[in-house]
């Protein structure tokens, strides 16, 4: 099973305050060979991470580049075609929609309550980081 998932920048931003946590540990599995999770981004998800991980957290720029690098292996980054305006509230979170459109993803991780009330976007599933131990069962290292 390949399941073309995108990851909302919360889930990166865990991922980089929390090495070896339960964030990170997708991150590796998606990087293993037919692990089934692949991993899609755009330009403007990886925009957000970093500056989330720079100004808003303070992390020192050779650690938020070396994540970044890290990120651009690990998933495909997509051009998203179109602007989607589906999330009024926080106009941010259309980005991870516009991506996970591009990438004709199945599902979107999200910590984020205006995209987990979407659930399902457009026939795009949406659930939170705890749900993906239930898709991968015995795929998550101590998850």
């Amino acid at each position: 099973m390949q399941l073309i998932t995108v990851f909302d920048s919360n889930v990166y931003v865990a991922a980089a305050l929390k090495p070896g946590g339960y964030a990170d540990i997708w991150l590796d599995i998606a990087a293993l060979p037919g692990s089934g999770l692949r991993l899609f981004t755009s330009t403007a998800i990886l925009n957000e991470v970093r500056r989330k991980l720079t100004k808003r957290l303070a992390l020192p720029e050779p650690e938020v580049d070396h994540f970044i690098k890290r990120l651009k292996q690990i998933a495909v980054v997509v051009k998203p075609a179109r602007k989607i305006r589906a999330v009024e509230e926080d106009p941010d979170d259309n980005v991870i929609l516009e991506c996970a459109l591009a990438a004709k993803a199945q599902l979107i991780i999200t910590a984020d309550s205006h995209l987990l009330k979407l659930n399902p976007y457009k026939g795009i599933g949406v659930a939170h980081p705890k749900e993906l131990k239930n898709i991968f069962a015995g795929d998550a290292k101590n998850s």
